[in-house]
């Protein structure tokens, strides 16, 4: 008996903190955040917003790249990779593929993991030429009221 109550409890604890809905509120705030990261800064290069949102110990670790630590770190390699290339990349996130799981201490939410996947495209002779798609994983913190990217898994890139 006493382990059919446990398995229960974990089979109930999985539906209590799994995948929040897209009309979830922190689905919106990780949708928000997603394109701070990529739309505007990425895609657009302006990088501004990305002393408030990345964390000064962020590690991201990339597949093809290698790693990146700190966020100085990753500023430059974002301006002088992405932004000062000739040849312009633009990042799309997959449709409907974002998840995010929020992680919860004491009941008090502290952090999400925002995953999913995302297309890359290049500028040539005027023309956007599709390129690898991946998959990103990313740990958001809650620091001082504000959500902090502090790492990040970018993998399985592929044709």
């Amino acid at each position: 008996m006493r382990k059919i109550q446990l398995f229960l409890t974990l089979i109930l604890s999985q539906f209590a903190y799994s995948q929040v809905k897209i009309t979830d509120e922190l689905y919106k705030t990780a949708k928000k955040l997603d394109s701070l990261i990529f739309d505007i800064g990425f895609n657009n290069c302006n990088l501004s917003h990305y002393d408030s949102i990345v964390s000064d110990d962020l590690e991201f670790y990339h597949d093809k790249g290698g790693i990146t630590l700190g966020k100085e770190a990753f500023k430059a390699s974002i301006a002088n990779n992405i932004c000062g290339n000739t040849n312009k990349v633009k990042r799309e996130l997959v449709s409907g593929s974002m998840k995010v799981y929020p992680l919860y201490n004491n009941n008090v939410l502290y952090a999400f993991i925002q995953e999913g996947e995302h297309d890359f495209a290049e500028l040539s002779n005027g023309k956007w030429i599709k390129g690898s798609r991946a998959k990103f994983t990313i740990l958001w913190i809650l620091d001082g009221g504000v959500w902090k990217m502090k790492r990040v898994l970018s993998y399985d890139h592929h044709l």
